[in-house]
């Protein structure tokens, strides 16, 4: 049966890579998802992909989303940034809202994380893998909104 092709979009303007590039055993061994990491260029991030908004962390610096298919996705922004209990981070969706793709989730003051010596690299996870196979990568430099960096297919049956 044919499935159509889904697609995790860039969350922000920066460069993609492996999960295995964060510095967070959590992350970058798989055990919370699939993904990508992606080191942000600037401060504004988007949704990777439609559906409806989750749990948006009260620190602001985490959001879930569920697409109409039942993927559930986090972007995590940063490494330890619930230190900052939300300062820097200024959420633009709230749980139960529907989202599309490129919409703007959040405003990040990238140098206020720097500067408490924190990193940057952020996670975007499909936190249900056994939804889906097929999973391919396009990393390197990305564009929000614009670049696929994750296309998988929803497993049937």
């Amino acid at each position: 049966m044919f499935r159509k092709t889904k697609y995790l979009y860039a969350v922000c303007n920066g460069v993609a890579g492996e999960l295995s590039k964060i510095p967070d055993e959590a992350f970058s061994s798989g055990m919370l998802g699939v993904g990508y990491s992606i080191e942000p260029r600037e401060g504004t991030f988007y949704s990777p992909v439609s559906g409806k908004a989750g749990n948006v962390a009260d620190s602001a610096h985490a959001y879930t989303f569920t697409t109409k298919d039942g993927v559930d996705v986090l972007v995590h922004i940063g490494i330890d940034t619930v230190e900052l209990k939300g300062d820097g981070f200024e959420p633009l969706v709230r749980a139960g809202q529907n989202v599309n793709a490129g919409d703007v989730i959040a405003r990040v003051d990238l140098s206020k994380i720097r500067n408490a010596g924190l990193n940057t690299i952020s996670a975007v996870l499909i936190t249900n893998p056994e939804m889906i196979d097929g999973i391919e990568y396009d990393l390197g430099n990305v564009s929000a909104k614009d670049d696929a960096v994750l296309s998988y297919k929803i497993r049937k049956g």
